[in-house]
């Protein structure tokens, strides 16, 4: 399926960065290279959170377990452009699973664990899957019965679910559709079938090789495809900012469904042939012992927690002499915290900003060697396909256009401190969402084709300052906690169905952890009365994941709002702001 323009896909081939590779070339090159070398690892405590012993998987290994994986969905089924939905914590089956779609010309859709009924009714519908890939135990909960029902109840066209875990009486009874599996070498599968299916199609690299979600412009969720040529973009982006050389090793702690996991950990780990070290869910012991004990060279840390590190000397006497950068992002960072880990670590802290949709803004060495600008600023890419060398540091700089444009008369922004709408392009940038319909809506580009990214930046300055950007706050209405992007519109529309609302929003409000917590700022019918234990017990009952249940509940006797109408959110995250 390719879903860019014959225009988008020859300005980018002209300009030498998009070409032949896909996925899958990229991992066989790996295991031609590295057959025996060590390729994957789980954490050690996997057992506590997913079941199964701990595995580490050389490239070889890896690459037989790809290949018997991308068997068994041939047999169930899925051929080239097929979608299927992945969903799975951080073990080295999600990036068997990545490999097996691309390897078979699929499409591969990651959701996240945490995902309620509701959620994933919604991605079924929209996707209209071939096969689904889950748990049969996750904590508390039974991925593989939930995946079994949409199957069934609720799609147009029925699909199996591959379940990774041992099967129970239980699980036995939601029906024959549901295949499960102690390990993906226990799969049936007919690798000779597999390999006469590939002898038939062609998988180019322009074509789409994943669709993720993300809350979107408008704060509902929206599917985001990307082209294998799309990732190389944002992977070579990631690679250069965390200095990373030939067979570095990775530890991912971040949820590898999401773009920063398959952009930042995902993609880096396939172009420098590395190790790729699974994390989750965060446990500070655990994730140290992981540096320790692979001599990982890079990673990603949330601020509150690398700031937490250094006032607490909790990496004094720990042997991180391999580990060179971390990649940090969600949050502002604090310039102490960048010196501090430099001066008595010699460990480089890159600050990032990226999305779903393909931007890729990258703050470290190679950029500024200022902690303050390090911590606080974006550089101010304003590239052309055809502008020149690159540098060898920043590939991507000399292809990422950006520009400020005024909320209310679409001008472009030159002048310093102006806050105005940031939109950008370049050869990660995707193509559009994909909706329901099955159609592609571009309505978030302009006429050059930049995509308005949702959110405020302002030129930083004048002198060195103007080759920066500063962002300001964020445009579209969602809540960003722990890096989880959380659509405030869809949890208003629960909030307000509860008959002791008159009206409601959802707002974010700033915590020293997680950036963001979700506040519900209500005004109430006369004479009810409600708590947040209520509130909670309500949306609960709704099918809202618990990532996006309110955590802090304000009584108003009306929302504020402007001449128009609207609601004034940003006087209400304004006032709750001052009073934490």
């Amino acid at each position: 399926m390719i879903l860019d323009d014959p225009q988008t896909i020859a300005r980018w081939r002209a300009a030498g960065w998009w070409g032949d590779t896909t996925i899958d070339d990229l991992f066989r090159a790996c295991v031609a290279a590295r057959r025996d070398a060590p390729a994957l690892a789980d954490a050690p405590n996997r057992g506590a959170f997913a079941g199964g012993a701990p595995q580490v998987l050389t490239f070889g290994e890896a690459e037989a377990q790809v290949e018997r994986l991308a068997a068994a969905l041939h047999a169930a089924g899925v051929r080239k452009d097929d979608v299927v939905v992945v969903q799975l914590p951080n073990v080295v089956e999600i990036v068997l699973a990545f490999l097996a779609c691309a390897r078979l010309g699929a499409i591969v859709s990651p959701v996240m664990m945490a995902y309620g009924e509701r959620d994933l009714r919604r991605i079924a519908r929209h996707l209209r899957p071939k096969a689904w890939l889950t748990l049969v135990q996750w904590r508390d909960a039974r991925p593989d019965l939930l995946a079994a029902k949409l199957a069934v109840e609720d799609v147009a066209a029925f699909f199996p679910v591959f379940a990774l875990g041992a099967a129970t009486d239980e699980a036995e009874r939601a029906g024959p559709h549901v295949r499960r599996f102690a390990s993906i070498d226990a799969l049936p599968a007919d690798v000779a079938a597999l390999r006469e299916y590939l002898r038939t199609i062609h998988v180019r690299a322009d074509e789409i090789v994943t669709m993720h979600w993300t809350s979107g412009t408008t704060g509902d969720p929206k599917c985001v495809p990307r082209s294998h040529n799309q990732w190389h973009g944002t992977g070579h982006a990631c690679t250069d900012a965390g200095m990373l050389e030939r067979h570095d090793r990775i530890l991912a702690p971040m949820q590898m469904v999401h773009t920063a996991g398959y952009s930042g950990m995902f993609m880096p780990w396939l172009e420098v042939q590395g190790m790729l070290v699974l994390h989750q869910p965060f446990d500070m012991g655990v994730y140290l012992g992981q540096i320790e004990h692979w001599g990982i060279h890079h990673t990603v840390a949330a601020p509150a927690m690398l700031n937490a590190l250094l006032k607490n000397g909790m990496l004094e006497g720990r042997r991180l002499g391999t580990l060179r950068s971390i990649l940090c992002g969600s949050a502002p960072l604090d310039p102490w915290m960048i010196e501090g880990f430099k001066q008595r670590h010699g460990i480089e802290v890159v600050n990032a900003f990226g999305s779903t949709e393909g931007m890729t803004f990258t703050t470290g060495p190679a950029i500024s060697a200022d902690p303050y600008r390090r911590a606080r600023y974006f550089p101010r890419f304003r590239g052309a396909a055809t502008g020149g060398g690159r540098d060898p540091r920043c590939r991507i700089a000399s292809v990422l256009d950006t520009k400020i444009v005024d909320l209310e008369t679409g001008a472009e922004i030159d002048a310093p401190r102006r806050p105005g709408e940031l939109l950008f392009r370049s050869p990660a940038t995707f193509p559009g969402y994909w909706t329901a319909e099955h159609t592609l809506d571009r309505g978030d580009f302009d006429a050059e084709g930049y995509f308005r990214c949702g959110e405020l930046f302002e030129i930083a300055g004048e002198g060195e300052d103007a080759h920066f950007y500063h962002y300001v706050d964020r445009l579209k209405e969602v809540i960003n906690r722990g890096g989880l992007k959380i659509p405030a519109g869809e949890l208003e529309a629960v909030i307000q169905e509860h008959p002791a609302v008159a009206e409601a929003v959802a707002i974010g409000v700033p915590d020293p952890q997680l950036g963001e917590r979700i506040a519900a700022v209500v005004a109430l019918r006369p004479g009810a009365t409600l708590t947040l234990e209520q509130l909670i017990a309500h949306v609960e009952a709704r099918g809202i994941a618990r990532f996006m249940w309110p955590e802090r509940l304000e009584i108003v006797e009306a929302l504020p709002r402007n001449v128009n109408g609207k609601v004034l959110k940003r006087e209400l995250m304004a006032r709750y702001r001052a009073a934490r």
